[in-house]
């Protein structure tokens, strides 16, 4: 059993991995910099609790953090319930594919372990969006280089930002709208969240495909991706499950 840990700028999520990609427990909350290291050690025993494990059960841990203040509390809980030390991702380690760019070391890692989940999958080039907190495109040619990204806001970041402009704009939880065109303030803005993002999405892997002089595969996970995907017009891959297959990999390669 392989003991995950995710931290994003919105959530932190625990989970349990079996087999790659599949997580048999799970605990998500929100990102909160001032956790201490106890609270980190309660949220794995009610981790491990939750279906009936023991950190017996528990093999190998690794970490993935994109927020620096919590790394070390993650990591010190990590190795007082588990006597394990965990596999934290960066860019030094075995990957399997190499990066090309000018501050490899600035690249978020949740990223490196999108790519590294997606080239054991798809072949050829490919344009990898991860929606979150913020929205990421990564670009990996057909010989396993990374050779870049594309970083723009995410949905959250957008609603809040129209809301706090707008001061006759409601703030709405991001829904599936009736159709492109709205028929009422929440419904266009419902329209807008949803079709904006497609349309980048079909609109990036073009200019991407261009730019490299040949066909990619797209890929998509996190966050909203589940609705952003069916709104596009150009054929993406839903993988919901990559990051973690991407940490699965990093670990086996690098434990």
């Amino acid at each position: 059993m392989l003991l995950t840990v995710d931290i994003g700028n919105t959530n932190v999520v625990m989970g349990l991995m079996p087999t790659r990609g599949e997580l048999a427990s799970q605990l998500r909350f929100p990102t909160d910099k001032r956790r201490t290291v106890r609270e980190f050690m309660d949220g794995f025993e009610a981790l491990v609790a939750m279906h009936g494990f023991d950190f017996s059960d528990v093999a190998g841990a690794v970490v993935s953090s994109v927020v620096p203040e919590l790394t070390e509390s993650v990591v010190a809980s990590v190795r007082a319930k588990t006597n394990l030390e965990p596999l934290v991702v960066n860019y030094k380690m075995n990957l399997g594919f190499s990066i090309d760019m000018d501050t490899p070391e600035r690249l978020g890692v949740d990223m490196i372990a999108d790519a590294a989940g997606a080239v054991n999958d798809y072949d050829g080039a490919l344009a990898i969006f991860d929606m979150g907190t913020a929205n990421t495109c990564s670009v990996v040619t057909s010989d396993r280089t990374y050779i870049g990204s594309i970083i723009y806001p995410g949905v959250v970041i957008s609603q809040d930002a129209l809301t706090a402009q707008c001061s006759q704009l409601p703030f709405i939880k991001f829904e599936k709208p009736k159709g492109l065109i709205g028929k009422n303030t929440v419904e266009c803005m419902y329209s807008g969240v949803l079709y904006s993002n497609a349309a980048t999405i079909d609109g990036l892997i073009d200019r991407i495909a261009d730019e490299l002089g040949e066909p990619v595969t797209a890929i998509a996970t996190g966050g909203v991706s589940r609705m952003i995907v069916p709104a596009c017009r150009r054929e993406i891959v839903h993988d919901p499950n990559l990051l973690l297959k991407g940490l699965w990999d990093l670990y086996k390669l690098n434990a």
